[in-house]
């Protein structure tokens, strides 16, 4: 069960779920969708969001969607559309992505695949709206002890799940995440490739992804290396510097070129989850850059397959892009084991994960599975 595209990650799950485990019959809801067309229960929920939230929850339309979604009233609604459609005795057990609702069914086990806990607080519009209540955080809560197995993208949140939420350790995975965009030629693994200093940043939220940064540190690194250039993908901002080229949003199979020609991936978020877009850059050989907030670290091996630091810190970010790329030799290393590690972070891999949870006998061993965090 999902709700919508979460960031196109539903549609490449359910793909690969159906390819590591053809036997599975796959039912899939969008709740999102049910809610919106049950007009009852939108006006219920509304009223019981300005009861939950207050009057300021009508101060504007993405005010309100937020504080919906983070509802007692919008939990026990999604709660009873599950229940209402699906016949537990026609299922095996359910699989949910995200937690903003409960998909459990009694009597069948339910497993969840999510990047964030509310209590994780790095959502960019926890920032802007505030908090969820209380009351919310309890619904929550709930999601997570009446699952079989939760499932994390990184392991920050899994310890999140551990020490704040109170999950046993062995009802808890993290088991990372797929790459969005792959190689469809041979990746380009030489010191003629990261001697071009091609800078590439992919991202459509411009300020949260740590945009403004990077071009003050592009501007300190131009002066040591004069012959650097930065791509922008994904977003348009008003950059007037000499080197950077703004290119916008582009088909998934130009992006992929664009990773081929890069010689270094930087994306210095100041707030992430996870970071789907590392996983891509790896699979292309690029030494990544990036900020130490949420499971980044973890994706990264700090000095290994790039470099980690601080967030909103220019200086160190130039620093960092100039000891990766000043160098075509040691860009060559980190890019090779970048790639070397990209494997564990595809889609296929991750439904593995998943699937050796499920009822019946695990279509592989466990341990073998596992992310090497």
């Amino acid at each position: 069960m999902i709700r919508g595209s979460f960031s196109h990650i539903n549609a490449q799950l359910e793909a690969a779920l159906r390819k590591v485990r053809p036997e599975i019959t796959l039912d899939v809801i969008d709740v999102g969708k049910e809610f919106k067309e049950n007009m009852l229960s939108q006006l219920r929920c509304l009223l019981g969001v300005q009861r939950e939230y207050g009057l300021s929850s009508w101060s504007s339309k993405d005010m309100l969607r937020y504080r919906l979604a983070r509802s007692r009233a919008y939990y026990q609604a999604v709660s009873e559309t599950v229940r209402d459609r699906f016949d537990p005795a026609d299922y095996d057990f359910t699989l949910q992505t995200q937690s903003l609702f409960n998909a459990a069914l009694p009597g069948i086990p339910n497993f969840v695949y999510t990047d964030h806990v509310a209590r994780a607080g790095m959502s960019s519009l926890q920032g802007l709206f505030g908090a969820p209540s209380d009351g919310w955080f309890a619904c929550e809560s709930q999601i997570y002890t009446q699952a079989q197995h939760v499932f994390t993208f990184g392991p920050k949140i899994r310890r999140m799940l551990l020490e704040q939420y109170g999950i046993a350790p062995d009802k808890t995975s993290a088991i990372g995440a797929g790459a969005s965009v792959l190689p469809k030629r041979p990746v380009e693994l030489s010191t003629e490739r990261f001697a071009r200093r091609r800078i590439l940043f992919v991202g459509v939220d411009w300020e949260r992804k740590g945009g403004p940064e990077l071009v003050d540190a592009f501007k300190l690194l131009r002066e040591r290396l004069p012959d650097v250039t930065l791509t922008v993908i994904g977003c348009s901002p008003d950059v007037q510097v000499e080197g950077v080229e703004v290119l916008g949003r582009l088909p998934l199979e130009e992006v992929a070129e664009h990773f081929h020609e890069a010689a270094c991936f930087c994306m210095p978020s100041r707030l992430e989850p996870f970071g789907v877009v590392f996983c891509e850059a790896m699979q292309f050989g690029l030494p990544v850059v990036a900020t130490d907030v949420g499971d980044i670290g973890s994706i990264v091996v700090e000095g290994e397959t790039g470099h980690v630091v601080p967030a909103r810190n220019p200086e160190a970010l130039s620093e960092a892009l100039f000891q990766t790329l000043a160098m075509p030799d040691r860009a060559l290393r980190l890019g090779t084991a970048a790639k070397a590690r990209a494997p564990q972070f595809t889609w296929d891999a991750v439904a593995q994960r998943i699937a050796a949870h499920f009822p019946g006998e695990p279509a592989a061993p466990r341990a073998e599975l596992e992310v090497a965090w």
